[in-house]
């Protein structure tokens, strides 16, 4: 029952908070899968992933993913990083039987639930220089730092 309770106000809270996923929220059962993760592949290659609500817009999971990757080679003591490979995956497309519609027991339906979630998953690769390095070099200094609007 506490379960049922904490999730009841979890989902209200998060309803009630605004539209758009916010920065810096880890993925976890608590925030139905939206926010980040982040996994690193090897010494100097990470995978981070954003998931966002149907209000984060692809620009917006861009920037996120972009500033967290800042955020990790700062940690990582580099000064600048690439994107390797970037993929979008729309989880509106993996459909969910739904149970009751109701109170009133309307039976069950058989139509797919729509989950929201659009999730933008990038491979970095950190750099300590950028001499010498083909296509976009992102500076992790300053988009570490930077505001996201």
């Amino acid at each position: 029952m506490k379960k049922q309770v904490l999730a009841g106000l979890l989902i209200s809270g998060m309803m009630i908070s605004g539209c758009a996923t916010k920065y810096d929220v880890e993925k976890s059962y608590w925030t139905g899968g939206i926010g980040f993760s982040q996994t690193q592949l090897g010494n100097d290659v990470w995978q981070i992933d954003f998931t966002g609500n149907a209000h984060t817009n692809k620009e917006t999971r861009k920037k996120y993913i972009l500033k967290k990757a800042a955020q990790i080679a700062v940690e990582e003591n580099y000064s600048f990083f690439k994107i390797q490979s970037e993929v979008e995956q729309d989880l509106n497309k993996q459909p969910v039987v739904r149970g009751n519609a109701s109170v009133m027991g309307s039976g069950r339906s058989n139509k797919p639930a729509v989950s929201p979630n659009i999730s933008t998953t990038m491979t970095v690769k950190l750099l300590h220089e950028k001499v010498g390095v083909e296509g976009v070099v992102y500076d992790a200094n300053v988009l570490a730092n930077e505001t996201i609007k």
